[in-house]
């Protein structure tokens, strides 16, 4: 489909549109532009066991404020979110190949270059005219990718620099304007680590639990950039790779394609969808266990955020925080649930394709291929998550309903 000087510009276009996601992984240990893993993946391990280390301080932090439903809500959901993001982490370490496979033939449009159309039959006069509409569709969807992770990047940048920037400025005007033993320090995230707690700003105590809790910090904001990063720019390839597909096959019975070629013509069509097919299946093999720990992590983390943006009404700073929370955790499940549902709706329209086409006034063969392909498009591709339900915006409202219960209940406790 393309020369080797297109094929070049192509990827450098591409790697453009996710430059920042690509700078990101770096930062926690992951080159996505080479096969194997580098030398980061040591940063990666010291990432995860300093963030590990702040279990200890949210642990006593919960012993101490037991009775304290708002500490207790902040503390697990702080724990809750790090968890997750190691765990990610370290899919993320072991599976390296396979994430840098499918990021590179979604970076160089491997399946549209392999495709039979625009290599067999490069002669028809179709070809010209459907390589300016795919061209056009996956540049749409390209730049849509670029979008979405751009919101979610400043959704999650804009989270995590105010939980630092509020230690940092509250520890130094402690340090410079407060007598020493006379305030309590102020970490990113709430921990407390009693053997330390009367060793003030001293060094190295503060700045050992500093260390711990912006670990902690950062990779609850940089690793789900990262990671569900990779998941935005693979769904929407897909999506743009099956309205491609629908497009090709539009064309199969109009007068841009020879009658005596329209069988093989089809074909092509037919074994496009295939690699399409085994492109989607690999993606939801990939996601759809990991993500299960997102989906339940967001279901508690909704909750527990309404509940403390009810508890801190009076305070103008947790209202911001809690609403920057909400945004940036409430944007991570509907990238998976919104995605999920677009490409739920572009699959569903390939047996339509097929259908529309006039296969009534062609050949015995070319039905034969069409009603085989109607039975085998019967079935959908989707985004699955685990075994349990699907990514998809019916999924978003259940829990969001759930997580509305989650509030309830809190409140009623907390009243109690």
């Amino acid at each position: 489909m393309y020369s080797p000087e297109e094929a070049r510009a192509l990827e450098r276009r591409n790697y453009h549109s996710i430059r920042e996601m690509i700078w990101l992984s770096y930062t926690v240990g992951f080159n996505l532009m080479e096969p194997h893993p580098s030398r980061l993946r040591i940063w990666t391990v010291v990432l995860s066991l300093s963030s590990l280390a702040s279990l200890y301080g949210h642990w006593h932090m919960l012993l101490k404020y037991i009775n304290e439903i708002p500490r207790i809500v902040e503390t697990a959901g702080t724990a809750l979110q790090f968890l997750s993001s190691i765990f990610k982490m370290w899919y993320y370490l072991f599976t390296h190949r396979r994430i840098y496979e499918l990021l590179r033939k979604a970076r160089c449009h491997e399946l549209l270059q392999n495709c039979e159309i625009f290599t067999e039959m490069s002669d028809l006069p179709v070809v010209k005219t459907l390589r300016q509409q795919v061209e056009t569709t996956m540049e749409r969807y390209w730049a849509n990718t670029r979008r979405i992770l751009l919101i979610f990047l400043y959704s999650c940048a804009t989270l995590t620099s105010t939980y630092f920037l509020r230690s940092f400025l509250t520890s130094l005007y402690q340090y410079f304007f407060l007598p020493a033993g006379s305030f309590d320090i102020v970490l990113p995230f709430e921990s407390l680590y009693p053997s330390w707690k009367g060793k003030g700003m001293t060094f190295p105590y503060f700045h050992i639990q500093m260390y711990i809790e912006t670990c902690s910090l950062y990779i609850c904001g940089m690793a789900a950039v990262s990671f569900d990063g990779v998941f935005i720019v693979l769904c929407l390839h897909s999506v743009g790779l099956i309205r491609s597909l629908n497009q090709m096959i539009g064309y199969s019975t109009t007068e841009l394609v020879p009658r005596e070629r329209r069988v093989q013509y089809l074909r092509c069509c037919i074994y496009q969808y295939q690699r399409i097919h085994s492109f989607a299946a690999e993606i939801n093999a990939y996601f759809r266990q990991i993500t299960f720990s997102q989906f339940l992590l967001s279901l508690f983390v909704w909750g527990l955020a309404l509940f403390q943006l009810s508890v801190g009404l009076n305070s103008s700073f947790t209202i911001i925080l809690m609403s920057m929370y909400l945004l940036a955790a409430g944007y991570q499940i509907v990238v998976y649930c919104y995605n999920g549902q677009r490409f739920a709706n572009a699959s569903s329209q390939i047996g339509r394709a097929f259908y529309e086409c006039e296969w009534y006034g062609e050949s015995r063969e070319f039905r034969q291929l069409i009603g085989m392909m109607l039975m085998r498009t019967n079935r959908d591709f989707r985004l699955d998550v685990s075994w349990f339900m699907q990514m998809s915006l019916p999924t978003l409202m259940a829990m969001v309903r759930t997580s509305g219960q989650y509030f309830l209940l809190l409140q009623n406790v907390t009243q109690k």
